[in-house]
């Protein structure tokens, strides 16, 4: 049963629709219940809808909700921004710059390749920061001569990595919508092919769109009213890698005829929780008013601790799950330790481990973070793109096979001289000239390797167990492994690959293309969520979940807000950055559904002995909260003895009950 204001949201479609949707208010259930109505009512077929998300694993789950709520919804395109992107650019290749077959590199493979054009002896710090500027411009929607750089190198760089990605054929992430963009802002026909494709466009999350994905937006747009953006300005945390929360007044702006929407009704959190919540992002400006509201219940007082230490406060957290987990009977399943940054992790997951208690970190290693992935992948990227220069240097010994340095050397620098790509030089009479006999024949052997398995016409399964096979790549995996754990785990890592190709070759991929686009866009921010143990992750990991018993943990100022956040916002005379931190701290305190638990240190020490310069006591923030709302607020101030003296009799209360 949908609230009226839901309702509203589902059925109206007279004009572009902007539904803000407060915490836990209902947005997906939105989202696919319009699907229904869109298809049933006959506005659209499921055919010409498509929804765009943020991550994989949304797309997924509304996925899967649509194709069982909606007549034919297993047709409804639901993507996020990057697989549409792809799609677009697969479709239209010919109307651009770049070949098909491109690759696509991750950010390890593209700060290479920055390194790699820039002078010699740049450091490390500095190749990173032009990567991320790059990147930012690319998210603006910028070209070169667009720019307005201090640094004139830092824009020559920026024209440098876009003709060396296309002369190798190569995009990164952000190209995906770059040059998806660029494609329908310089071409009328592939703009009009894809308007005409989209019957009605939904975009979720819209509050984290950057500049060059509402571009993209408003150009498959055109100009008409089948368009429903969801989003909330006070879950605008992203501002770091280009989002903008301005979009939402952007919206008006450029579609005058818009209609605002507000969801207000909480199906989340006590009402506790939710008033408190609401005070803190009051204190933000906001274009577009909002209080969300619940019937849930007042519920507990949130709990508010000053810790003495770092060691202190995680020891007395993994006490209280433990305690609450035996008294109350929680599965440790409904238990999440949220915090501002990675490394405020490690003291918590020492103290699980030594209490052997289940859990699971979020932002682990990627599977495809892992070295033997690496070379798989470089391998069937090179059988798609014969001009990926940078999966030929990563495979070209490995598995090893005598084609030493100076072997590689000669190839790259003959590839330079005479235009050709690394693997045509490689099968070049010039380059086999300079080769001792024993080399030609294994870079010969190489080579055939690869163009076999080009000329192969069959299902991509097929293509990749018959080149791992020729390889032998499990045998030197096994044996270049070590140590015997390592070979056990390595060696089920690859099988681990081979298995999942075989099951994206049945349903997914049929042929490399598509195979390698797929697995290109895979990312380890989309984890599933079947852990049973304790979760922990970063505030901003925690966006979009929901649980029981949340500890939101060094919640000081320094660290929430962030000092980056506070210094930015000194030099430049504005709030931005604190603003952005208080909507982080309003998406960890709206992720609580029952009780919410706050810490702080009330003076962090260095390593050395001295206080921090860093971290300084408790929040901001925690003021913004009412002090009726939270119990231990540091604005009700006790005496130093008092403090003490509770949080001992508090802790030797639950060690001793969990003794009994």
């Amino acid at each position: 049963m949908l609230n009226p204001q839901q309702q509203q949201a589902v059925t109206y479609v007279a004009s572009p629709l902007l539904v803000l949707a407060g915490a836990g208010c209902g947005k997906t259930r939105v989202i696919t219940e319009k699907m229904a109505h869109l298809v049933k009512s006959g506005i659209c077929t499921a055919d010409r809808i498509f929804a765009i998300t943020f991550t994989n694993k949304a797309a997924k789950e509304m996925s899967e909700r649509a194709s069982k709520l909606v007549p034919g919804g297993e047709h409804i395109r639901i993507s996020t921004f990057h697989a549409l992107g792809l799609k677009m650019l697969q479709q239209e290749i010919r109307y651009s710059s770049y070949h098909a077959g491109f690759s696509i590199l991750d950010a390890s493979e593209t700060q290479k390749i920055i390194k790699d054009l820039l002078p010699s002896g740049i450091k490390k710090e500095v190749v990173n920061q032009l990567q991320w500027q790059i990147s930012g411009w690319k998210n603006a929607g910028l070209k070169p001569h667009e720019t307005a750089a201090k640094v004139p190198m830092a824009v020559e760089l920026y024209q440098n990595y876009l003709d060396h990605m296309l002369h190798i054929n190569a995009m990164d992430f952000d190209d995906l919508i770059l040059q998806s963009l660029w494609l329908l802002q310089q071409n009328q026909d592939v703009k009009s092919r894809w308007q005409n494709h989209i019957g009605y466009l939904m975009v979720d999350e819209y509050q984290d769109t950057n500049a060059s994905q509402y571009q993209m937006l408003k150009a498959l747009m055109g100009a008409g009213n089948h368009l429903t953006c969801v989003g909330d300005d006070d879950q605008s945390i992203y501002g770091w890698r280009g989002a903008q929360p301005e979009n939402l007044q952007l919206l008006q702006q450029d579609f005058p005829s818009l209609k605002v929407q507000k969801l207000e009704q909480n199906y989340r959190s006590s009402s506790t929780i939710l008033e408190a919540a609401n005070a803190v992002v009051q204190h933000n400006p906001h274009p577009f008013e909002k209080k969300i509201w619940s019937d849930l219940g007042t519920g507990d007082a949130i709990q508010i601790t000053a810790h003495e230490s770092p060691e202190a406060e995680s020891e007395s957290i993994v006490t209280d799950i433990m305690f609450h987990h035996r008294v109350s009977q929680l599965p440790y399943s409904d238990f999440a330790i949220l915090y501002r940054s990675n490394h405020q992790a490690k003291l918590f997951e020492q103290q699980l481990r030594s209490h052997n208690l289940p859990y699971h970190m979020s932002g682990g290693r990627s599977f495809f973070d892992y070295t033997e992935i690496k070379d798989m992948m470089a391998y069937l990227r090179l059988l798609v793109n014969p001009r990926d220069n940078a999966a030929f240097l990563r495979i070209i010994n490995t598995p090893k096979r005598g084609i030493g340095l100076q072997s590689v050397k000669h190839i790259t620098a003959t590839a330079a001289k005479q235009g050709m790509t690394f693997l045509q030089a490689a099968q070049s009479p010039s380059v086999a000239a300079g080769l001792t006999p024993a080399v030609q024949k294994k870079l010969a052997g190489f080579c055939y390797t690869i163009k076999h398995h080009q000329k192969m016409s069959a299902k991509p399964n097929v293509i990749a167990n018959s080149l791992f096979e020729q390889l032998d790549f499990i045998n030197w995996v096994n044996i270049n492994a070590n140590n015997k754990v390592a070979k056990i785990s390595k060696v089920k890592l690859v099988k681990d690959c081979l298995k999942w190709i075989d099951a994206l070759s049945l349903n997914k991929a049929s042929n490399l293309d598509e195979l390698m686009n797929y697995l290109s866009l895979q990312s380890n921010n989309d984890e599933e969520e079947t852990e049973s143990g304790i979760r922990m992750m970063t505030l901003h990991a925690a966006k979009g979940l929901e649980f029981s018993q949340v500890y939101m943990v060094g919640v000081e100022e320094g660290i929430l807000p962030h000092r980056n956040s506070i210094a930015d916002d000194e030099d430049n005379g504005g709030q931005q950055g604190v603003e952005e931190e208080r909507r982080l701290m309003y998406v960890g305190m709206t992720r609580a559904m029952k009780n919410l638990r706050i810490s702080y240190i009330k003076k962090r020490k260095s390593r050395f002995g001295e206080e921090e310069s860093g971290p300084k006591g408790p929040s901001r923030f925690l003021d913004e909260i009412p002090y009726e709302l939270a119990a231990g607020h540091p604005g009700m101030k006790k005496s130093e003895s008092e403090q003490k003296e509770q949080t001992k009799n508090n802790l030797d209360a639950l060690i001793a009950m969990l003794k009994e």
